[in-house]
């Protein structure tokens, strides 16, 4: 009698401590990212030769999925998942990863590395007369409005600095709603980059060029601001 006494106790103090974690977990889903895109493992450069998919893991750039949610109020987060990350986030100048958004139906190109020192100084391919030097600050990544093509218009708006983290593979970009002119019901949907699909992950320096290795993604989903 005295176990069994002993044995509900600790279940009873069991689900006390569970409670607040799994309301906890049920509320991080409520208001967690939202998957918007898948990509295989072991696919990376497979564009150039299928032998150099292992390269991909080194390079931090075999793209596994791309998920949005909100920061805080007035940012969202575009998070790109990959199969390894390197505890330095990537091959300094090296490792380029962009993200082609519509935001109500506006193209804007999130773009960016771990380091970024190249571009970030002066950007040549931004329209428009290059900004004076300055420093892009760590892992920088550029918000511009497109679309973003060869010989398209795209206008740098700002630069936001992104999260990287090798334990989760996982680069976390902020991107302000005032930025991109979101609200509360506007709706971030996919854009097409480059490189083909929404999201690329590429070895480059101050160009990208397509016939260079890569692992590319398609966003089939869209995410809504919470109003």
């Amino acid at each position: 009698m005295r176990t069994k006494a002993i044995l509900g106790a600790l279940l009873v103090a069991m689900l006390l401590i569970a409670s607040p974690v799994m309301s906890g977990l049920a509320a991080g889903k409520k208001g967690g990212a939202t998957v918007v895109g898948k990509d295989p493992d072991g696919d990376w450069g497979t564009n150039a030769d299928p032998n150099l998919a292992p390269a991909g893991n080194f390079l931090g750039q075999e793209l596994l999925g791309a998920s949005i949610g909100m920061a805080d109020a007035k940012t969202f987060n575009l998070v790109i998942k990959v199969a390894s990350l390197p505890p330095w986030g990537g091959i300094p100048e090296a490792s380029r990863y962009n993200w082609d958004i519509t935001v109500d139906g506006t193209a804007y190109q999130v773009t960016g590395a771990f380091t970024e020192y190249l571009r970030g100084v002066c950007n040549p391919l931004h329209t428009g007369a290059c900004p004076p030097p300055q420093d892009p600050g760590p892992t920088p990544f550029f918000v511009r409005q497109g679309p973003c093509n060869v010989g398209a218009d795209c206008y740098l708006l700002g630069t936001v600095s992104a999260t990287f983290d090798p334990a989760a593979g996982t680069i976390t970009i902020p991107i302000p709603l005032s930025l991109v002119k979101a609200k509360p019901g506007s709706e971030i949907g996919p854009g097409v980059t480059t490189l083909g699909g929404t999201v690329y992950a590429t070895p480059a320096v101050m160009v990208t060029n397509a016939a260079v290795p890569n692992d590319t993604m398609v966003v089939t989903g869209t995410y809504v601001i919470p109003k």
